[in-house]
């Protein structure tokens, strides 16, 4: 493919049929939650980088989106009102075409999908084609390829919100990974599929061991168990006695307390998952679970079940720093990498194991990450309980 200045536009908006599941969980659009780690912004934002597309201009009505100092992503961020959002998208459009691109990338962000940039350019040239669009087996996807010249065609697409194209628009056909992130289930899900390397994007963080994904500053206390596939995010604390195994994701700033297991489940950032409890199939965030094989979403008011640590506590991050330098280095040594540790399995070996947190006390058995799983749990299994009298 002969060389071209193209250029991508990432938008960013709050849509109420996206937002329906997710709102009890988060005020956060799906392209702003973290899944092991990262955002599909910055998934995404990653992987144009990695077709060598230059740093993406992207238009938000979200004004609570704050670019992660340490991405790194370089990219042009314009936040703007929510009734100005498609103006400004379209504004965003004719600077870069200003600016010399020939091709312009707009992807409205939701669900994650990742395209092949390098065919649904030459598909675009090969169709001669004003605007190019892409769709799945089951549906369009919100992701374009104009060519920056048409810029009435570009103006008729952003003032009908990208819902009709002013001419013919072929369709390019995505074959590869899509997840519409639309839901709880969809976004435990998406967290399986980077776990078990169904995707290309990988977890955050370093491998300490075959498929378990650590940030920085994350503390694993003595007597706790991380057992592969697992994600721990970054400031997060894995209690003394505390079991963390079958694809669940402990993301940024989140806890879980003494002697609980997190049983393939998400559990937000913040959150903090009380003692002594069992988590299973679920996604936690700020006070609401949202359990997936009940297919129901529960507020919880005691914070002792589940609790939230507030994002403005301005003397968390330093606390953090400080029990990093003297807690994380020793334990984290002698808890994950001393001596006294069995030999892991690898990543695929321990996919196809039964978990050996719950065991069969559990009363049943099925390979590690299921996707299905939620579906073989027994009727009388309680998703979240304290051990005692219940």
């Amino acid at each position: 493919m002969t060389y071209m200045d193209i250029r991508a536009l990432v938008l960013v908006n709050r849509t109420p049929e996206e937002l329906t599941d997710l709102t009890p969980l988060s005020t956060l659009p799906a392209a702003l939650l973290e899944v092991v780690g990262k955002t599909s912004l910055q998934r995404t934002l990653e992987r144009l980088h990695q077709f060598g597309i230059p740093p993406a201009s992207v238009v938000s009505d979200c004004d609570f989106l704050v670019p992660a100092p340490t991405n790194g992503d370089g990219a042009n961020y314009l936040m703007t009102a929510r009734e100005r959002f498609w103006r400004a998208a379209e504004n965003a459009f004719n600077e870069l075409a200003q600016d010399g691109a020939e091709l312009v990338l707009v992807m409205t962000l939701g669900g994650y999908a990742e395209i092949d940039v390098e065919k649904l350019i030459q598909f675009h040239l090969d169709q001669r084609a004003r605007v190019s669009q892409v769709y799945t087996e089951a549906k369009p996807l919100p992701v374009f390829c104009i060519s920056a010249s048409r810029r009435n065609d570009a103006a008729s697409l952003f003032r009908s919100q990208l819902g009709k194209c002013r001419s013919e628009c072929p369709m390019f056909m995505h074959t590869g990974y899509f997840n519409a992130l639309a839901n709880a289930r969809d976004m435990r899900q998406f967290a399986i599929d980077i776990l078990t390397l169904k995707t290309q994007t990988k977890p955050a963080g370093t491998e300490a061991r075959p498929g378990v994904w650590i940030e920085r500053g994350a503390v694993i206390e003595k007597g706790a168990r991380v057992l592969a596939p697992a994600f721990i995010g970054a400031f997060a604390k894995i209690r003394t006695h505390a079991v963390v195994t079958r694809c669940s994701s402990v993301e940024h700033h989140a806890q879980i307390d003494c002697g609980t297991v997190s049983e393939n489940s998400t559990v937000l950032p913040y959150c903090v998952i009380g003692a002594g409890l069992d988590l299973a199939h679920s996604v936690v965030g700020a006070g609401v679970l949202a359990n997936l094989r009940r297919d129901v979403t529960v507020e919880i008011a005691d914070p002792k079940l589940v609790g939230y640590i507030p994002a403005a506590a301005g003397h968390r991050l330093l606390n953090a720093a400080l029990e990093l330098t003297t807690f994380l280095p020793k334990q984290v040594w002698q808890g994950l990498f001393g001596k006294s540790q069995p030999q892991q399995p690898d990543l695929q070996t321990a996919l196809h194991q039964t978990s050996p947190s719950l065991g069969s006390a559990a009363g049943y058995q099925t390979p590690a990450c299921d996707s299905n799983a939620a579906e073989k749990f027994p009727s009388n299994l309680a998703v979240v309980r304290r051990y005692g009298q219940q």
